[in-house]
This record gives structure tokens, C-alpha cells and sequence, in this order.
């Protein structure tokens, strides 16, 4: 009888929902050491980043089209720290391994946007692997 229910478990169908909460390690750069600890662009992102856009384009007649892409830049880096980074490694600046914290400050400074683009990169990375999952998931 056991082994008739090993042969029909269906434990393959699951997400691993530790990756929604906990992320995932990406290395965005082959060429480099960076690997960052990401949740991916999840609903949290989208919903913050939607809320933000709406609030900063009551200057701009409501109209998010409008808003200078500087701000956008902002609005974005802002909510992949807060919903998206969960840890960074082997992301070394002038001689020193930064903190996660100091990496998510960095990466909302001018001089960090290489570094921020490898963070969506990362999280991008990350939203496409889960997608995978799913539709492999599904397709069982």
C-alpha cells in the first residue's frame, strides 16, 4: 500500500513556497563573484511601485507616463530594497565585503546604478525561474 502511494504522490506539483518568503540566490554576472538573495518582482513590488508611480504623478496631472524617468529610477530601487533584496554576498567595494545594508543604500545612490542593474537583473532572474517552476508545475 505504500509504495502505491509513492507511485501517486503528487509532491512535484508544489512550489517551494520558501522562495516567495526567502528568495533565492542569483548570480546575475557570470564574469563576477555578486550573487544576491532575491523574492524576484512579486506582487508586493508591483503593488508598491503602482502605488508610488500614482502618488509622485499627482504632480504631473496624474499622468505616470509623465514622470521623469530619474524619479522612476528612484521609485523602482526603492521598492525592489523593500520587497524584493533579501541578502547580498561577495560584493566587494574598495577592498571592503559590503553589508546588505550598505549594498541597498549604494544601489540608490547615482554611483550605484551599475550594481542596481544587477540587482533587477538578479530579481528578474528570479521572477523568471519561479515562473518556470510554476508552469512546469502546472503541466504535470
Amino acid at each position: 500500500m505504500t509504495d502505491a502511494l509513492n507511485l501517486n504522490a503528487l509532491d512535484d506539483l508544489l512550489v517551494d513556497e520558501d522562495v516567495f518568503t526567502e528568495g533565492r540566490w542569483v548570480h546575475p554576472d557570470p564574469d563576477r563573484p555578486l550573487k544576491i538573495k532575491t523574492r524576484g518582482l512579486n506582487d508586493a513590488f508591483n503593488d508598491a511601485q503602482t502605488r508610488m508611480q500614482r502618488e509622485r504623478a499627482k504632480g504631473f496631472n496624474n499622468d505616470t507616463k509623465r514622470i521623469p524617468f530619474s524619479q522612476l529610477r528612484d521609485i523602482n530601487a526603492r521598492c525592489l530594497v523593500k520587497h524584493s533584496l533579501v541578502d547580498v554576498r561577495d560584493c566587494v567595494i574598495g577592498g571592503a565585503a559590503l553589508s546588505f545594508n550598505e549594498f541597498c543604500d549604494l544601489i540608490q545612490q547615482p554611483r550605484g546604478r551599475k550594481l542596481l542593474d544587477l540587482a533587477f537583473t538578479a530579481a528578474t532572474m528570479a521572477t523568471e525561474a519561479t515562473a518556470g517552476e510554476l508552469a512546469d508545475a502546472e503541466g504535470n
